[in-house]
């Protein structure tokens, strides 16, 4: 752990300029993603992480494959597909970071909404259910009702400007609808016990046809990647074989360097894609 605060100090001596301009978009990512860092930081982390990573993979496959039939395919593609990986993998962990905060958040709302109902027909104001919810165990929908008695009671905002704080930056959309909501219930008073008792039973009814539509879907796409892709690899690794033992040629490549592209290349890439697909797919179910 120090020796990766010092790998991000250093990085920040490049990041510390990059700040000295705005960097809205990047900042609202890395809040919504509760990551303390500075933009700065995070994209100089990001460029220079991948060029010590793609430099690093450059000198290796020179010494592993500089022997080969033909070095510079490996070398090449070897090298080209770690900068696109590592540079690719930040954003991916930024998005994967704020999408499963999303999920958690509308996995556990129904649940919330039902405790809050609970305090406020026990004649709870606004603030304080909020307020109640965020010393609980919800997840993230306590640590983001934390931010707003944060900015309330040590800040001294008001808790209208504190929840449009929350609404600018929550992830997700049915939880800022959520506190819309809770935030004109407090201008203009009353109401609260039958908003939250409503809303609270229609994401109940929602969330389970969610989780129907998300098995009988997900049977389907894995019958694509097994009818499909699977067996679409399997036979293309068949026809090098066979195409191999009888001589044919296949261009600049021999059948060996094909099949190791197929096999140790094009397979695992086409994996990661679709599963990346998959995953991009369903990361809004509240599942």
């Amino acid at each position: 752990m120090k020796h990766l605060e010092r790998y991000k100090m250093l990085c920040y001596r490049f990041g510390r300029y990059i700040d000295m301009s705005p960097q809205g978009d990047v900042a609202k990512s890395l809040y919504r993603a509760d990551i303390e860092m500075a933009p700065g930081m995070f994209i100089s982390l990001v460029f220079i992480t991948t060029v010590i990573a793609t430099v690093t993979m450059l000198v290796l496959s020179t010494i592993l494959f500089h022997n080969s039939p033909n070095p510079l395919i490996y070398i090449t593609g070897l090298t080209l597909l770690t900068f696109g990986l590592v540079l690719g993998a930040f954003p991916f962990a930024l998005y994967n970071r704020s999408s499963e905060k999303k999920m958690d958040i509308e996995r556990e709302l129904p649940y919330a909404l039902g405790y809050m109902s609970v305090l406020a027909s026990a004649g709870s104001s606004p603030l304080d259910v909020i307020r109640s919810i965020a010393i609980e165990d919800y997840g993230h929908i306590s640590k983001e009702f934390g931010k707003v008695i944060y900015r309330v009671d040590v800040l001294g905002e008001d808790a209208i400007t504190a929840m449009n704080d929350l609404i600018q930056n929550t992830p997700s959309e049915m939880f800022r609808d959520v506190c819309i909501d809770l935030a004109n219930i407090m201008h203009v008073g009353g109401g609260l016990m039958s908003y939250l008792e409503g809303k609270s039973k229609d994401l109940m009814t929602m969330r389970r046809q969610v989780q129907k539509e998300f098995v009988d879907s997900l049977s389907i796409y894995g019958e694509i990647y097994l009818g499909g892709i699977v067996m679409s690899i399997i036979i293309a690794i068949l026809g090098i074989v066979v195409g191999g033992a009888l001589g044919i040629e296949f261009g600049i490549f021999t059948p060996r360097d094909l099949f190791n592209i197929t096999t140790y290349g094009m397979l695992p890439f086409i994996n990661i894609l679709f599963l990346t697909l998959l995953w991009m797919k369903y990361s809004g179910s509240p599942t």
